[in-house]
């Protein structure tokens, strides 16, 4: 046996571990290696994200309603400070409270982070010195009032979208975020290296909507003051473009509810008398019926099958349009009954209801319509009055827009393009028809009808003197889940303005008002507010050309005298047709005299130059009508609470004479 010397032993020893050390080193390098580079990478590297700036979103005259704003958020290493005068000077400057200053230059402490988050061109001096650390984010900043806020969204602190277009477009509006890699070294300062990199952030593409921002804030007030005034528990504001199928405005209010959704596209309501119109057109669309056909409406009272039906205007019987006129529940149901169940159901299925519009809006809803299947025994009475189906406020409004256009139904846009941040066009709305629901023969039928309802029907409070309205009001009992039919009432009416070329639809509905319920008396009443604010504003939507050549002389009467209400163009003079008292049997009548008010030969000339309501914020009722006084306006007090201090708000380009209300608190 051979035995081994010491030295050989140590030798066969470290041969061993040299092989030992080579093995682990081909394995390390080998079959570990990419672990460990890549343990080591995030050891000396330090991945940041940089968020892109967000695109912006704009109302349709390109005013900015929800835009990114680059930040600064600080933090403060004490031990790194090196100059803590300036530290301290430049954290005043910024208005930090004066115990994290302190903590900031307390060298006991590792770090400390300031909240909040600062614009770069103030902080930029501060984030300059040594021991300061920023870090870029991007705030979102949004155009003020509630109502744009619920249609814009808006978006956390994390930078997630939540609500609105912010949430339906966000994989448009964020754009794609930076990513970098420094390298640091023990002490976590940047050091160059080959291996550092960074990708360019991406900037999401800019939004533009169809929404108008006077007619919004318009719409807004208007429902505001209507909610509180008819102690309602809230109630909605549609406008659309008819001719394009635009959405101007979309208000939402609920009387101690918080939430943001909006509910014009979210709640639907069973929409009452202000779907017999539509009745009506298919009825004269498959001759079932004339305009002045008439049917018993037996002196406001009808049993049919155990079920009493009402109406508010009783007779013993009404054509066709009288009902529309006078919104006789009986009349619609006799005149129905010529429809079959499948008929009425495809007419309404026809106008949209029952199907999404399709807008992009979180949470929207289909409303109800059942096939006539589903039906009960009194459901082919019910549907033709309202009952027993449901829409959307927007649903309603598209409807609307139909028979305003001539007889279309189109798509409902509220984004009007998207472009870019480089400006580049990527998407732009087009007028687009869904189905044409009626003959325009018809539609014109209709409106006519429509008209009578404003002139001398259940909604003469939604008249202008200057420009003739169309539109139908709707009254229909608020069923409630547990108790069915209860004592409120959803007060609703659906405007055109003008009547005969229009440019407005307006849709508006109140929940539950307390003092009234009938549509023609508390909504139609809204809706000539929202005509007349967007005659006086400046931007609201409105071809005024369009509107001069529709303008229509008031005779001068004692009504008229004594209502003062003369409606026209902010930038134009009502022409007053004064007529003599009716002449004697035998005298020969005299053509009217058309001449403006006061009639005198020597009269001054007025001024109607356009001038801007001054800013009375904060001043005494005195100092304000003196103000608004030297400013050329008429001034009428009030003690209703206004949204802003004037009505118009301050700005608001009008021409001298005009009324301002201003509020009053005695």
């Amino acid at each position: 046996m051979v035995r081994l010397s010491r030295v050989s032993v140590i030798h066969l020893m470290l041969a061993i571990f040299a092989a030992l050390l080579i093995g682990q080193a081909a394995r390390v390098q080998l079959v570990q290696g990419k672990q460990w580079a890549e343990k080591a990478r995030r050891q000396q590297f330090n991945n940041r994200s940089f968020a892109a700036a967000r695109g912006s979103i704009f109302d349709a005259a390109g005013n900015i309603l929800g835009q990114s704003r680059e930040m600064l958020r600080l933090s403060i290493a004490p031990n790194e400070v090196k100059n803590a005068t300036a530290l301290a000077r430049e954290m005043r400057e910024l208005k930090i409270d004066s115990r994290l200053i302190r903590a900031s230059l307390d060298k006991r402490r590792k770090w400390i982070t300031i909240p909040g988050m600062f614009a770069s061109s103030d902080a930029a001096p501060m984030a300059a010195l040594a021991g300061v650390h920023s870090e870029s984010v991007m705030s979102r900043e949004y155009a003020r009032g509630s109502g744009i806020q619920r249609i814009v969204g808006t978006v956390d602190p994390v930078g997630r979208a939540v609500g609105g277009i912010e949430l339906a477009l966000d994989s448009i509006l964020r754009g794609d975020s930076a990513v970098s890699a420094v390298a640091r070294d023990v002490k976590g300062r940047r050091i160059d290296s080959p291996d550092s990199w960074e990708s360019s952030a991406l900037a999401g593409d800019n939004v533009t909507l169809t929404i108008n921002r006077d007619l919004q804030e318009i719409c807004e007030r208007a429902l505001a003051n209507a909610v509180d005034s008819l102690r309602a528990a809230g109630g909605d504001i549609v406008v659309m473009n008819p001719m394009t199928g635009d959405v101007l405005a979309m208000a939402s209010r609920r009387v101690g509810k918080t939430s943001a959704s909006i509910t014009a596209v979210t709640e639907p309501f069973e929409p009452g008398s202000t779907l017999k119109p539509f009745i009506a057109a298919a009825l004269l669309e498959r001759k079932r019926a004339r305009s002045d056909e008439i049917v018993d409406t037996h002196n406001g009272q009808l049993v049919l099958n155990g079920r009493v039906i009402n109406d508010v205007h009783k007779a013993a019987s009404m054509s066709l349009a009288e009902v529309i006129k006078f919104s006789s529940n009986i009349g619609i149901v006799e005149f129905g009954s010529r429809l079959t169940p499948r008929e009425k159901f495809e007419t309404l299925r026809d106008m949209g209801l029952g199907t999404a519009t399709g807008v992009p809006i979180p949470g929207e809803s289909e409303g109800v319509l059942r096939e006539p299947r589903s039906w009960s025994g009194t459901s082919a009475a019910s549907v033709v009055m309202g009952y027993e189906l449901s829409v959307t406020p927007l649903q309603l409004a598209t409807a609307y827009s139909a028979l305003a256009n001539g007889g279309e139904l189109l798509q409902p846009n509220i984004i009007k393009e998207i472009r870019t941040a480089s400006g580049d066009l990527v998407y732009q709305s087009r007028r687009r028809v869904l189905r044409r629901i009626f003959p325009e023969a018809i539609t014109s039928e209709v409106k006519s009808f429509l008209r009578s309802v404003v002139d001398s029907g259940t909604a003469k409070k939604a008249g202008l003197a200057a420009f003739e309205v169309a539109g139908k009001s709707g009254t229909a009992r608020l069923f409630e889940k547990g108790k069915g039919y209860a004592g409120n009432y959803t007060a609703s009416f659906a405007g055109m303005f003008p009547a005969e070329k229009p440019q407005y639809v307006v849709l508006v509905k109140l929940d539950a008002p307390q003092n009234g319920i009938y549509g023609g008396e508390v909504a139609a009443p809204v809706t000539s507010v929202v005509f007349r604010a967007a005659l006086a504003a400046r931007n609201a939507a409105l071809d005024r050309s369009e509107l001069a050549s529709l303008e229509r002389d008031i005779p001068l009467t004692a009504d008229t005298i004594k209502d003062s209400k003369f409606d026209s163009l902010s930038d134009s003079t009502s022409r007053i047709v004064a007529s003599a008292p009716p002449p004697a049997a035998e005298a020969v009548p005299q053509p009217r005299r058309f001449f403006p008010l006061p009639y005198s030969s020597n009269a001054p000339t007025p001024d109607k130059s356009v001038r801007a309501v001054p800013d009375v914020t904060g001043l005494p009722t005195r100092s304000a009508v003196r103000a608004l006084h030297r400013s050329g306006f008429k001034v009428t007090l009030t003690a209703q609470r206004l949204a802003t201090p004037t009505i118009p708000a301050a700005g608001t380009m009008l021409p001298a004479g005009s009324i301002v209300k201003l509020q009053h608190n005695p």
